[in-house]
């Protein structure tokens, strides 16, 4: 390698580093100086309300008897005669009316349970692990394994579904944890309900659904061997690594809120102007004659309002334009997260490799100190203005693509 490419590769390890983590450092941090986790969700919950439900994908093709399932249960047919033959009754009992939850949960895949329902699923999966001790073949084994998967699979689907409607998460990183459960766990409901056989029902897919519930709780406890597994399905499924898929949903999600609020400041900007222009004439008529009393009403709420809604407009803009800056930066993180250094040199991006390490080290600063925009310098504020903008029509890009998904 030449001099030049060894330097380049040097600044790519380096900025690497610095970029995974302000990634790190802006999930658990960012909404200090972008936005909390509770406004900004406040603001897309109308876009993600309208997100074709996760739950809704397999419903048309849900039949009364899913072809995979009915080979599943005769294998847990033969699975519970050797219980039988063990006289393991308690296991055996169990499993029995847990085998009867999972076919009733295999027709309805598409809906939500209730708490009492999500309590039983969970009864249920003790009686699975149970029973698998008891399976006495890899094939058996298999089939306990898918059994339960259905169960888990729903109490996973109605966790999420549950948290994310009365937006419980205590933070973006848990919420960012259950969107990528989400986005994960989605394909399996299509997989479930067109499979012809269990062969088709692959091992990752239960990796997931399991994994699924680990990512639930509020502190997940991941082995290294999980989270590399998960990173290689996450590659191979979506074409990028685990950190930039789940990172990918904050950088959209801040924007469109972002874009929401900018659409609020024009329609209050048109408001304010009508308004403006109301406030004008009354004045000059009043100079003119006496007001009628409606007019001198109308003049006097004008002349109290109009200030405060041009100061409140003006805060939203100053605010929207800190945000821009912030939240397109952020786009530049997850890009250089995304690309490889080959992919920066075909598209002459090295200069990008700089200058990202420099801005991410400075918005590190600024997420673990709490630094506002106004209280940075001005060389620190063009620093960051000139990397986002280089970002700024990807960021709303990206944003747009959510809302898109949302809506579809």
């Amino acid at each position: 390698m030449s001099t030049v490419g060894s330097a380049i590769s040097s600044v790519v390890s380096a900025t690497v580093k610095v970029v995974r983590k302000v990634v790190e450092v802006i999930a658990t941090k960012g909404e200090a100086f972008i936005e909390g986790v509770k406004d900004t969700y406040a603001k897309v919950k109308p876009y993600l309300q309208k997100l074709s439900p996760y739950l809704k994908t397999a419903a048309a093709a849900v039949a009364p008897a899913l072809p995979w399932l009915s080979k599943a249960i005769l294998v847990v047919d033969k699975t519970i005669n050797t219980l039988l033959a063990l006289e393991n009754s308690p296991v055996l009992k169990k499993l029995e009316k847990a085998m009867r939850w999972v076919i009733a949960v295999s027709k309805r895949l598409h809906e939500k349970f209730n708490a009492a329902e999500e309590m039983e699923a969970r009864e249920h999966q003790a009686a699975f692990s149970a029973a698998r001790a008891h399976a006495g073949t890899a094939e058996q084994k298999a089939a306990f394994d898918l059994a339960a998967m259905i169960n888990e699979l729903a109490i996973v689907k109605t966790g999420i579904a549950n948290l994310l409607e009365d937006g419980n998460f205590t933070s973006f990183e848990h919420y960012l944890r259950l969107r990528a459960t989400q986005k994960l766990i989605r394909p399996i409901d299509d997989t479930l309900a067109t499979a012809q056989s269990t062969d088709e029902i692959s091992a990752d897919d239960i990796f997931l659904v399991q994994l699924g519930a680990t990512l639930l709780s509020d502190k997940p406890e991941m082995s290294e061997a999980e989270t590399e597994r998960l990173d290689g399905i996450v590659f191979a499924r979506y074409g990028k690594k685990l950190l930039p898929f789940v990172f990918e949903e904050m950088s959209k999600i801040w924007q469109l809120a972002l874009t929401d609020d900018e659409r609020k400041w024009k329609r209050t900007s048109a408001t304010i102007s009508a308004a403006k222009a109301k406030l004008s004439r009354l004045k000059l008529e009043a100079l003119v004659s006496p007001l009628s009393t409606e007019e001198q009403t109308a003049l006097d709420a004008l002349t109290a309002s109009v200030p405060a809604a041009i100061a409140e407009n003006d805060d939203l803009l100053a605010r929207n334009v800190e945000r821009e800056h912030y939240v397109s930066a952020t786009e530049g993180f997850l890009q250089l997260l995304e690309k490889d250094e080959a992919e920066l040199r075909a598209n002459d991006q090295e200069y990008l490799l700089e200058l990202g390490g420099e801005v991410g080290t400075l918005l590190m600063e600024c997420a673990q100190k709490g630094l506002r925009w106004n209280e940075l310098s001005q060389h620190q504020q063009a620093l960051i203005a000139d990397f986002a903008n280089i970002f700024r029509a990807d960021s709303v890009k990206r944003g747009e693509a959510l809302e898109v998904e949302c809506n579809g």
